[in-house]
């Protein structure tokens, strides 16, 4: 999966991650996706050109951390970056998947 955005927005939502992957911590399901989680973490941690690339397994990760403003440092950054990435995803997922998450996301 390949996002435009900014190195700032990366870096946003490295911190978000890096904050998901603290409160898992204790998470066999976390432990058992750690590579994929620490891959999702660098690659947007690292980023310093407009162009951000995952396979598709980290991609499906972002979900879970867009999913809750707990892991932003506030509701506005979580908006901002929810924003900028959310609909590049979207666009990447399978048809199926992108209506059963719309359809969580309305209820």
């Amino acid at each position: 999966m390949e996002f435009q955005i900014s190195p700032d927005v990366a870096h946003l939502f490295a911190g978000a991650v890096a904050a998901y992957i603290r409160d898992h911590a204790d998470s066999v399901w976390l432990n058992d996706k750690s590579e994929l989680w620490n891959e999702l973490w660098t690659t947007f941690r690292d980023a310093d050109t407009a162009t951000v690339t995952v396979s598709h397994e980290v991609g499906v990760l972002m979900f879970w951390v867009w999913t809750s403003p707990r892991w932003w440092r506030d509701r506005q950054t979580w908006e901002y970056v929810k924003s900028h990435l959310r609909p590049q995803w979207m666009r990447q997922m399978p048809p199926k998947v992108s209506a059963r998450i719309e359809a969580r996301e309305q209820s």
